[in-house]
């Protein structure tokens, strides 16, 4: 029924948590494709232990060759979705794991009571940060208050039926380790954008609710996420710069405001494509790169005017004007 996709590279320890969590699913019609990124050879011995200790045919790992940066999430999930087999995908990063144990099991159940099946299931995860719990919304915790606040109420199995408006409604997105996807829709979207390093689980969550047919939002928390340590460089989202990410992230805004077949798909693109160009521009100017600075925050004023922005503006250009 499911193809659970862990990707990992270079955390045997995290990874074996995360690999526990998934075997520990009350659901029993469960593939797990492990993708090793190409770990350094000193864990090897590490993972080849947890693997061995997994054991059983529900598990098959993958191993890609060694690069220095390794091939990226996208790519390695790219490879373990060509591998699956189920009709449903789940992922799963492999420093979080899964909380609930009858996750799978109650998605499973909830697909043959409906007459519809659908093509996303969404739920939540809970955030924590050395340890300590964050307050959200981070993902989609607000959509409960926003489905009520439309007069929508849950069927008899508490599930939501949902839809793009009420989804874009929301603080955030579906977060990867709480989403399932039918397979034959991620392979029609292209699956991960293999070019792209930051955000490329909001870039694909765009493009699949743009073209699911059913979605259903099972409003119950089912992960932990750990936020990665900003002081590590362990983790694809620390060890890429603040100007880096926001150029990941004007191009899957960029995306979406192009090629959205839905018309709420290309504004929601466009509205924070303003917002990601702002937070450029605000970097460069706390760098001393005035010129570039106010260059952006033109290009952010045009994306985005507001009376506040303009002012701003204006006074990032007359800076400039005396110079680097």
């Amino acid at each position: 029924m499911f193809s659970v996709i862990i990707p990992t590279r270079n955390r045997p320890a995290l990874f074996g948590r995360a690999l526990a969590s998934v075997l520990a699913q009350s659901c029993r019609e469960v593939e797990i494709i492990v993708v090793n990124d190409g770990s350094a050879a000193v864990h090897q011995p590490a993972y080849d232990a947890i693997l061995r200790d997994a054991g059983g045919a529900r598990v098959r790992p993958f191993a890609l060759i060694e690069r220095p940066n390794g091939h990226g999430q996208s790519y390695a999930i790219n490879i373990g979705a060509a591998a699956a087999t189920a009709p449903y995908l789940c992922f799963l990063d492999d420093d979080d794991c899964w909380t609930d144990e009858d996750h799978l099991a109650r998605v499973q159940t909830m697909i043959a009571a409906t007459k519809d099946a659908p093509d996303l299931v969404m739920t939540n995860q809970a955030a924590f940060l050395k340890g300590e719990p964050r307050p959200g919304p981070i993902w989609i915790e607000d959509l409960p208050e926003i489905l009520a606040s439309r007069g929508k109420a849950p069927d008899t199995h508490g599930v939501y039926t949902v839809t793009v408006d009420e989804l874009l409604r929301s603080h955030g997105f579906c977060h990867l380790n709480t989403l399932i996807v039918r397979r034959a829709l991620y392979h029609a979207v292209g699956g991960m954008d293999e070019t792209i390093r930051w955000e490329c689980d909001r870039d694909l969550y765009l493009r699949l609710i743009d073209r699911a047919a059913v979605m259903r939002f099972l409003p119950v928390t089912v992960a932990r996420h750990n936020i990665p340590d900003p002081a590590g460089t362990a983790n694809m989202t620390t060890v890429i710069s603040e100007l880096e990410r926001r150029l990941f992230q004007i191009r899957v805004l960029d995306r979406a405001a192009l090629f959205a077949r839905h018309p709420g798909i290309r504004a929601h693109g466009r509205q924070h494509k303003a917002y990601a160009v702002k937070r450029i521009a605000e970097a460069l100017a706390a760098a001393g790169r005035r010129r570039e600075a106010a260059w952006y925050a033109r290009q952010g004023l045009g994306a985005g005017p507001g009376v506040k922005w303009a002012g701003y503006t204006a006074w990032l250009s007359l800076r400039a004007l005396g110079g680097r």
